[in-house]
């Protein structure tokens, strides 16, 4: 996490550590927080204008002093066009290069620097200290995350190794691992956590179960998601195959990098040391005020810390719940702005949908969903996947669901019983709509459906026998 033989930089690292646990400890108070905010927003605003070509000329016919929400925001659009020219440092003065995935759009550059590195690693600890200690003092966890040119692995390899915990990295889409030498090692290494996606650990205990053995063998004690959206009903399905304490464990974009972490209680909990959050209306760009309890709309964030690439009033493009005032908040991701699905007369959330569907749904490994206009009217199918033979009382459940479902969301709903394709375990690689809906009608985002196939039938072909 940090290099060997910077002393000033472990100066700087253990200043920060010790704001970061007073912080999160509650003892921080508000104005404290607002002037360290304020200083370090004005720090990285005049950061990015003097070293980044892109804010020179997006800043260009603005004054020092104008107040950050008449500043013009940073797109994603933005990134893909100007590349190289967002970041604020040259590659030779950065010490990792990574890139986003490049599966919805052009891939944009997310260069490091040990700074970077440094503070979004120590929020990690913080957030994670306590609530890993719950489950031993030293746990031998595997990082199942992609390695190349992605921060997964070098992330929580720092962090659980700076927690007295060892990582183990096993990516098992990697063709010098694969998904049978991952199940090996889960077999004969003590290993007691997951690192993953929610839909590698689908992936795992299919590959598992496949083979005659049953996930809950493995005693695995605590799994942390990460990647994608999961609401708490998909996590306590995961909980029931693997018989381990599920969290989404942090809130995050290789773009901007952590924006929030969980806590011991579950929660995502923001770092306002290390960024400066607004939440707008999507459609209109108006702020939200920060004094309303619960909030939704758009998250957008601007770095505190001055790296490599910061950003200023990034629009995320994800819609979000936040719940408390200010800047230190507990959220909840409710999925992307385009990710939003209309069905009979309403218009769900990624996140809303999800709960709606899996409330009170029978147990099962995986589940897709298939929307479809028949008779001038819309038809949701609902297919699951389950871990074991398909009994009477299985097919007696799933009519049950499927007339709760009905009811729930006004049209008529099928439930089957069935396999699920690949492209459902790719929503960390494209999105949730991709990976989790079939819109058999005419509203599809083709590109990214394609990229999901793409990258589905890639992966089935490396793993078929």
């Amino acid at each position: 996490m940090i290099p060997l033989g910077n002393s000033e930089l472990w100066n700087v690292a253990n200043k920060f550590a010790v704001k970061q646990r007073r912080q999160w400890a509650g003892d921080m108070d508000t104005e404290t927080l607002n002037e360290w905010q304020f200083t370090n927003l004005r720090q990285t605003i005049e950061y990015c204008r003097e070293r980044s070509p892109f804010y020179q000329r997006h800043f260009a016919d603005l004054g020092a002093t104008a107040p950050i929400d008449s500043l013009p925001f940073t797109s994603k659009e933005d990134l893909r066009q100007h590349l190289d020219d967002v970041a604020s440092l040259s590659l030779e003065h950065t010490w990792v290069y990574y890139e986003t995935t490049g599966t919805t759009g052009i891939s944009t550059p997310c260069p490091r620097t040990a700074e970077d590195s440094i503070r979004t690693g120590i929020a990690l600890c913080e957030g994670y200290r306590n609530l890993l200690n719950t489950y031993g003092e030293n746990l031998s966890i595997a990082v199942m995350g992609p390695t190349e040119l992605h921060s997964t692995g070098d992330t929580f390899g720092d962090v659980f190794r700076s927690l007295g915990h060892s990582s183990i990295k096993m990516w098992p889409h990697s063709p010098v691992v694969g998904f049978d030498r991952a199940s090996h090692l889960l077999q004969r290494l003590p290993i007691t956590g997951l690192t993953c996606t929610p839909g590698m650990t689908i992936l795992l205990a299919r590959h598992l179960l496949s083979s005659g053995i049953d996930p809950v063998s493995l005693d695995i004690r605590v799994i942390l998601t990460v990647g994608e959206l999961a609401s708490p009903q998909l996590l306590r399905q995961i909980c029931e195959v693997w018989n381990a304490d599920v969290y989404s464990c942090m809130y995050a974009s290789q773009e901007a990098s952590i924006l929030a972490v969980c806590q011991k209680d579950g929660h995502l909990r923001t770092t306002p040391l290390n960024y400066y959050y607004e939440i707008i209306n999507p459609d209109t760009g108006m702020v939200l005020s920060p004094s309303s309890e619960q909030r939704e709309g758009e998250l957008v964030v601007t770095h505190l810390y001055r790296g490599a690439k910061p950003l200023v009033r990034y629009r995320t493009g994800d819609l979000i719940r936040a719940h408390g005032t200010g800047q230190d908040f507990t959220i909840t991701p409710i999925g992307r702005a385009r990710d939003k699905l209309c069905i009979g007369n309403k218009v769900y959330t990624a996140y809303d949908f999800e709960v709606a569907i899996l409330e009170d749904c029978p147990a099962f490994l995986d589940y897709q969903v298939e929307i479809h206009r028949r008779n001038n009217h819309d038809e949701v199918d609902l297919v699951l996947e389950s871990t074991h033979e398909i009994s009477t009382k299985d097919h007696h459940l799933a009519e049950l669901h499927a007339h709760a479902l009905s009811d729930k969301l006004d049209v008529p709903v099928h439930v089957f019983w069935g396999k699920t394709d690949a492209r459902t375990s790719t929503g960390a690689m494209v999105s949730w709509k991709a990976a989790r809906i079939r819109d058999h009608r005419d509203n599809q985002l083709r590109v990214e459906t394609d990229s999901a196939s793409q990258i589905a039938n890639q992966r089935e072909n490396r793993t078929a026998p």
